[in-house]
């Protein structure tokens, strides 16, 4: 991985780190006299839960990437050491795996 490369995932890394941190997913339970309509906003509750979750996940995972980048073991797989590809680190630059060990971690689940 040439210092290009390494750069260019840098800057997606901070990009993604920019557009993460400036969401903002409303949890709040404005009060509702309807049935149907408070289940729609319970509904809507629930997926901005899940969202905000999913986005919390996302923003450990950049900054984890953004750290192991200055690492000189990045782009290798913390499963069996190999070169992760470039093509998959510049797609995910989050990616822990190569691909061989990422499918086989997922048939184990």
């Amino acid at each position: 991985m040439t210092a290009d490369d390494k750069l260019e995932i840098r800057e997606y890394l901070h990009e993604r780190l920019r557009f993460l941190e400036s969401r903002n997913v409303s949890i709040d339970a404005p009060s509702c006299p309807d049935e149907n309509e408070y289940a729609s906003l319970v509904s809507e509750m629930h997926f901005n839960v899940v969202m905000r979750e999913r986005e919390s996940r996302q923003l450990r995972e950049v900054r984890e990437a953004l750290h192991r980048l200055q690492e000189p073991s990045f782009g290798f797989c913390e499963e069996c050491g190999e070169h992760i590809g470039l093509a998959r680190l510049k797609a995910n630059p989050q990616a822990l795996y190569c691909i061989t060990c990422q499918e086989q971690t997922e048939q184990a689940a």
